[in-house]
Protein backbone atom coordinates (compact mmCIF):
# COMPACT_ATOMS: atom_id res chain seq x y z
CA UNK A 1 0.00 0.00 0.00
CA UNK A 2 1.04 3.59 -0.49
CA UNK A 3 2.60 5.40 2.42
CA UNK A 4 1.69 9.06 2.79
CA UNK A 5 4.92 9.67 4.71
CA UNK A 6 6.90 9.19 1.51
CA UNK A 7 5.07 11.95 -0.37
CA UNK A 8 7.91 14.43 0.07
CA UNK A 9 10.33 11.87 -1.35
CA UNK A 10 8.17 11.34 -4.41
CA UNK A 11 7.79 15.05 -5.04
CA UNK A 12 11.54 15.30 -5.33
CA UNK A 13 11.75 12.20 -7.52
CA UNK A 14 9.21 12.96 -10.21
CA UNK A 15 11.06 15.61 -12.14
CA UNK A 16 9.88 17.25 -15.32
CA UNK A 17 11.71 15.65 -18.24
CA UNK A 18 12.02 18.14 -21.08
CA UNK A 19 12.99 15.48 -23.65
CA UNK A 20 10.64 12.49 -24.15
CA UNK A 21 12.35 9.08 -24.15
CA UNK A 22 9.29 7.01 -25.12
CA UNK A 23 9.21 5.18 -21.79
CA UNK A 24 5.99 3.56 -20.59
CA UNK A 25 5.52 2.09 -17.12
CA UNK A 26 2.79 -0.45 -16.35
CA UNK A 27 1.53 -0.46 -12.78
CA UNK A 28 -1.55 -1.52 -10.83
CA UNK A 29 -2.86 -1.15 -7.33
CA UNK A 30 -4.43 -4.61 -7.50
CA UNK A 31 -2.97 -8.09 -7.42
CA UNK A 32 -3.05 -10.48 -10.39
CA UNK A 33 -4.23 -7.80 -12.78
CA UNK A 34 -1.83 -8.77 -15.57
CA UNK A 35 0.82 -6.05 -15.72
CA UNK A 36 3.57 -8.49 -16.71
CA UNK A 37 1.39 -10.15 -19.34
CA UNK A 38 0.37 -6.81 -20.78
CA UNK A 39 3.93 -5.41 -20.73
CA UNK A 40 5.21 -8.45 -22.65
CA UNK A 41 2.53 -8.36 -25.30
CA UNK A 42 2.58 -4.57 -25.59
CA UNK A 43 6.34 -4.66 -26.19
CA UNK A 44 5.82 -7.40 -28.78
CA UNK A 45 3.17 -5.31 -30.54
CA UNK A 46 5.43 -2.25 -30.65
CA UNK A 47 8.28 -4.39 -31.95
CA UNK A 48 6.00 -5.89 -34.61
CA UNK A 49 5.47 -2.35 -35.89
CA UNK A 50 9.19 -2.25 -36.75
CA UNK A 51 10.11 -0.47 -33.52
CA UNK A 52 13.26 -1.11 -31.51
CA UNK A 53 11.90 -2.03 -28.08
CA UNK A 54 13.37 -2.51 -24.61
CA UNK A 55 11.34 -4.49 -22.06
CA UNK A 56 12.40 -4.07 -18.42
CA UNK A 57 11.44 -6.33 -15.53
CA UNK A 58 10.76 -3.91 -12.69
CA UNK A 59 8.41 -6.32 -10.95
CA UNK A 60 10.92 -7.23 -8.28
CA UNK A 61 8.75 -9.57 -6.25
CA UNK A 62 7.94 -12.03 -9.02
CA UNK A 63 10.24 -11.43 -12.01
CA UNK A 64 7.42 -12.59 -14.25
CA UNK A 65 9.14 -11.51 -17.45
CA UNK A 66 11.81 -14.17 -17.12
CA UNK A 67 9.24 -16.82 -16.19
CA UNK A 68 6.88 -16.00 -19.04
CA UNK A 69 9.59 -16.01 -21.68
CA UNK A 70 11.44 -19.04 -20.23
CA UNK A 71 14.72 -17.19 -20.69
CA UNK A 72 17.67 -19.52 -20.18
CA UNK A 73 20.12 -16.76 -19.39
CA UNK A 74 22.66 -16.58 -16.60
CA UNK A 75 22.80 -12.79 -16.53
CA UNK A 76 20.16 -11.01 -14.49
CA UNK A 77 19.64 -7.50 -13.16
CA UNK A 78 21.02 -8.70 -9.84
CA UNK A 79 24.49 -8.53 -11.42
CA UNK A 80 23.89 -4.85 -12.14
CA UNK A 81 22.69 -4.15 -8.60
CA UNK A 82 25.81 -5.90 -7.31
CA UNK A 83 27.96 -3.70 -9.59
CA UNK A 84 29.27 -6.71 -11.51
CA UNK A 85 27.92 -5.72 -14.94
CA UNK A 86 26.46 -2.70 -16.72
CA UNK A 87 22.93 -2.64 -18.08
CA UNK A 88 24.32 -2.79 -21.61
CA UNK A 89 26.05 -6.06 -20.78
CA UNK A 90 22.79 -7.55 -19.46
CA UNK A 91 20.54 -6.75 -22.42
CA UNK A 92 19.22 -9.89 -24.12
CA UNK A 93 17.79 -10.13 -27.63
CA UNK A 94 14.42 -11.91 -27.65
CA UNK A 95 12.85 -13.11 -30.93
CA UNK A 96 14.94 -10.66 -32.96
CA UNK A 97 17.75 -8.14 -32.66
CA UNK A 98 15.31 -5.26 -32.12
CA UNK A 99 13.44 -6.81 -29.16
CA UNK A 100 15.62 -6.33 -26.08
CA UNK A 101 14.93 -7.55 -22.55
CA UNK A 102 16.33 -6.74 -19.12
CA UNK A 103 15.13 -9.34 -16.66
CA UNK A 104 15.60 -10.32 -13.04
CA UNK A 105 16.09 -13.74 -11.55
CA UNK A 106 12.68 -15.38 -10.94
CA UNK A 107 11.43 -14.98 -7.39
CA UNK A 108 14.19 -12.62 -6.31
CA UNK A 109 13.13 -9.11 -5.34
CA UNK A 110 16.25 -7.38 -6.61
CA UNK A 111 15.00 -3.91 -5.68
CA UNK A 112 14.37 -4.67 -2.01
CA UNK A 113 18.04 -4.72 -1.01
CA UNK A 114 18.86 -1.45 -2.78
CA UNK A 115 18.78 1.90 -1.00
CA UNK A 116 16.47 4.43 -2.62
CA UNK A 117 19.38 6.48 -3.91
CA UNK A 118 20.76 3.43 -5.74
CA UNK A 119 17.35 2.84 -7.35
CA UNK A 120 17.45 6.41 -8.61
CA UNK A 121 20.82 5.70 -10.21
CA UNK A 122 19.27 2.60 -11.79
CA UNK A 123 16.49 4.80 -13.19
CA UNK A 124 19.02 7.24 -14.64
CA UNK A 125 20.96 4.39 -16.25
CA UNK A 126 17.73 3.07 -17.77
CA UNK A 127 17.09 6.53 -19.14
CA UNK A 128 20.42 6.44 -20.95
CA UNK A 129 19.75 2.93 -22.30
CA UNK A 130 16.30 4.01 -23.50
CA UNK A 131 17.89 6.59 -25.78
CA UNK A 132 18.94 3.70 -28.05
CA UNK A 133 15.36 2.39 -28.32
CA UNK A 134 12.21 3.78 -29.87
CA UNK A 135 10.11 2.40 -27.01
CA UNK A 136 10.90 1.21 -23.50
CA UNK A 137 8.27 -0.72 -21.53
CA UNK A 138 8.76 -1.24 -17.78
CA UNK A 139 6.67 -3.74 -15.81
CA UNK A 140 6.37 -2.44 -12.23
CA UNK A 141 3.80 -4.96 -11.08
CA UNK A 142 1.56 -4.36 -8.06
CA UNK A 143 3.71 -3.90 -4.98
CA UNK A 144 3.75 -0.13 -4.72
CA UNK A 145 6.86 0.93 -2.81
CA UNK A 146 9.00 4.04 -2.89
CA UNK A 147 11.62 1.98 -4.72
CA UNK A 148 9.74 0.61 -7.69
CA UNK A 149 7.60 3.73 -8.01
CA UNK A 150 10.76 5.82 -8.22
CA UNK A 151 11.29 4.30 -11.66
CA UNK A 152 8.28 6.36 -12.74
CA UNK A 153 10.47 9.45 -12.61
CA UNK A 154 11.82 8.61 -16.08
CA UNK A 155 8.48 7.68 -17.65
CA UNK A 156 6.68 9.63 -20.36
CA UNK A 157 3.57 7.53 -19.87
CA UNK A 158 2.19 5.63 -16.88
CA UNK A 159 -0.30 2.89 -17.79
CA UNK A 160 -2.53 1.98 -14.85
CA UNK A 161 -4.24 -1.39 -15.14
CA UNK A 162 -7.58 -2.22 -13.54
CA UNK A 163 -10.36 -4.80 -13.77
CA UNK A 164 -14.08 -4.66 -12.95
CA UNK A 165 -13.55 -6.31 -9.55
CA UNK A 166 -14.76 -3.95 -6.81
CA UNK A 167 -11.66 -4.47 -4.69
CA UNK A 168 -9.49 -3.67 -7.73
CA UNK A 169 -11.50 -0.50 -8.33
CA UNK A 170 -10.87 0.70 -4.78
CA UNK A 171 -7.13 0.07 -5.02
CA UNK A 172 -6.99 1.71 -8.45
CA UNK A 173 -8.78 4.77 -7.10
CA UNK A 174 -6.22 4.95 -4.27
CA UNK A 175 -3.48 4.93 -6.90
CA UNK A 176 -5.23 7.68 -8.88
CA UNK A 177 -5.47 9.76 -5.71
CA UNK A 178 -1.77 9.22 -5.02
CA UNK A 179 -0.82 10.30 -8.53
CA UNK A 180 -2.95 13.42 -8.17
CA UNK A 181 -1.18 14.29 -4.91
CA UNK A 182 2.28 13.76 -6.36
CA UNK A 183 4.20 15.87 -8.84
CA UNK A 184 4.36 13.36 -11.68
CA UNK A 185 4.99 14.90 -15.08
CA UNK A 186 4.26 11.70 -17.02
CA UNK A 187 0.92 11.35 -18.78
CA UNK A 188 -1.30 8.75 -17.14
CA UNK A 189 -3.65 6.38 -18.96
CA UNK A 190 -5.94 3.57 -17.88
CA UNK A 191 -6.12 0.05 -19.29
CA UNK A 192 -9.19 -1.94 -18.27
CA UNK A 193 -8.29 -5.64 -18.37
CA UNK A 194 -10.24 -8.89 -18.25
CA UNK A 195 -13.76 -7.67 -19.05
CA UNK A 196 -16.30 -9.46 -21.23
CA UNK A 197 -16.97 -6.57 -23.58
CA UNK A 198 -15.98 -3.03 -24.48
CA UNK A 199 -19.23 -1.88 -22.90
CA UNK A 200 -18.25 -3.46 -19.57
CA UNK A 201 -14.84 -1.80 -19.82
CA UNK A 202 -16.38 1.63 -20.37
CA UNK A 203 -18.59 1.08 -17.31
CA UNK A 204 -15.47 0.44 -15.20
CA UNK A 205 -13.88 3.60 -16.53
CA UNK A 206 -17.02 5.64 -15.83
CA UNK A 207 -17.01 4.47 -12.20
CA UNK A 208 -13.43 5.64 -11.75
CA UNK A 209 -14.11 8.87 -13.61
CA UNK A 210 -17.18 9.71 -11.51
CA UNK A 211 -15.42 8.85 -8.24
CA UNK A 212 -12.48 11.05 -9.24
CA UNK A 213 -14.79 13.91 -10.18
CA UNK A 214 -16.60 13.72 -6.83
CA UNK A 215 -13.27 14.04 -5.03
CA UNK A 216 -11.94 16.78 -7.28
CA UNK A 217 -9.29 14.50 -8.79
CA UNK A 218 -8.06 14.18 -12.35
CA UNK A 219 -8.92 10.77 -13.79
CA UNK A 220 -6.44 9.34 -16.32
CA UNK A 221 -7.67 8.92 -19.88
CA UNK A 222 -8.78 5.50 -21.08
CA UNK A 223 -6.25 4.23 -23.62
CA UNK A 224 -7.70 0.77 -24.10
CA UNK A 225 -9.85 -2.16 -22.99
CA UNK A 226 -8.61 -5.76 -23.12
CA UNK A 227 -11.43 -8.26 -23.33
CA UNK A 228 -11.40 -11.58 -21.51
CA UNK A 229 -9.96 -14.25 -23.79
CA UNK A 230 -9.67 -17.93 -22.81
CA UNK A 231 -6.61 -18.25 -25.05
CA UNK A 232 -4.63 -16.01 -22.69
CA UNK A 233 -4.52 -18.81 -20.13
CA UNK A 234 -3.34 -21.24 -22.79
CA UNK A 235 -0.44 -19.00 -23.79
CA UNK A 236 0.61 -18.45 -20.18
CA UNK A 237 0.57 -22.19 -19.54
CA UNK A 238 2.65 -22.83 -22.67
CA UNK A 239 5.02 -19.90 -22.06
CA UNK A 240 4.14 -18.17 -25.31
CA UNK A 241 3.01 -14.67 -26.18
CA UNK A 242 -0.64 -14.29 -27.12
CA UNK A 243 0.22 -12.01 -30.04
CA UNK A 244 2.58 -14.65 -31.40
CA UNK A 245 0.37 -17.74 -30.91
CA UNK A 246 -3.07 -16.19 -31.49
CA UNK A 247 -2.48 -12.88 -33.29
CA UNK A 248 -6.12 -12.47 -34.38
CA UNK A 249 -7.71 -13.26 -31.01
CA UNK A 250 -9.84 -10.57 -29.35
CA UNK A 251 -7.33 -9.79 -26.60
CA UNK A 252 -4.46 -9.69 -29.11
CA UNK A 253 -6.32 -7.20 -31.29
CA UNK A 254 -7.02 -5.10 -28.19
CA UNK A 255 -3.31 -5.01 -27.31
CA UNK A 256 -2.41 -4.05 -30.87
CA UNK A 257 -4.92 -1.20 -30.58
CA UNK A 258 -3.35 0.04 -27.35
CA UNK A 259 0.13 -0.16 -28.86
CA UNK A 260 -0.99 1.90 -31.85
CA UNK A 261 -2.55 4.57 -29.64
CA UNK A 262 0.50 4.65 -27.39
CA UNK A 263 2.82 5.01 -30.35
CA UNK A 264 0.74 7.85 -31.78
CA UNK A 265 0.40 9.56 -28.41
CA UNK A 266 4.11 9.48 -27.70
CA UNK A 267 5.06 10.61 -31.18
CA UNK A 268 2.55 13.48 -31.03
CA UNK A 269 4.20 14.57 -27.81
CA UNK A 270 7.59 15.09 -29.51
Amino acid sequence: MLNEDTDIIYKSLFLDRAIPHHISVLVSGAERIGTSWCALNLAYALNAAQKKVLLVDGNGNFANVSSYLMLQNSSYLEEYTQSKKTLNQLVLAYKNKNFHVLTAEPGNNYLSSLPLGRVQIFADDLLILAEDHLHTVIDLGTELTNKNLSLCQIADNILIMCSENNADLIRTFDLIRFINDTSISAKCNLIINKVNSFEDGYKVYEKLNKASDRCGLFCPDLIGIVRFDARVRDTIRNKELLLSRYPTSEAALDIYGIAKKLDQEINNGN
